[in-house]
């Protein structure tokens, strides 16, 4: 399927908020969004404390695997979002995320921009995920 699609809808989550995690925030997102399919972005990810955080990349082979929810009420789930992501209005700062619009590969073969939070603390020391893909990671270390 080819299409493209830009809607402040989307979001690419890659860590604790992808349904396989079972996490409770994972469970908050089922509930308030509709899940569209695997996808992936350019990125780089690493193993933060108990989560991952991704980074930008330019290049070819760096991806980040996730997956892609459309907000039902969008207005009522960014600031819920952004707040347990640290990039709220009241977080400390710096911001440990920050929310930026990126292009995601659908597995399906579409494309579409979505939201994704992004790291932006200093990454010197953290362990890179090198697969992109934290559900792998997470599963192959237990």
């Amino acid at each position: 399927m080819n299409w493209v699609v830009s809607n402040q809808q989307y979001l690419f989550v890659y860590g604790t908020l992808r349904l396989g995690t079972g996490t409770s925030w994972s469970q908050f997102l089922a509930s308030a969004a509709t899940s569209i399919g695997l996808g992936r972005t350019r990125g780089v990810m690493f193993q933060l404390n108990g989560y991952p955080g991704m980074t930008h990349s330019a290049s070819d082979s760096d991806w980040v695997t996730g997956e892609v929810f459309r907000l039902k009420d969008s207005t009522s789930a960014w600031p819920i979002l952004d707040e347990y992501e640290g990039c709220g209005p009241s977080g400390p700062l710096p911001h440990t995320f920050e929310r930026k619009i990126v292009p995601i590969d659908m597995n399906d073969g579409g494309r579409l921009d979505a939201w994704a939070y992004f790291y932006c603390l200093d990454t010197a020391g953290r362990t890179r995920i090198q697969s992109g893909d934290y559900l792998q990671s997470i599963h192959s270390s237990v």
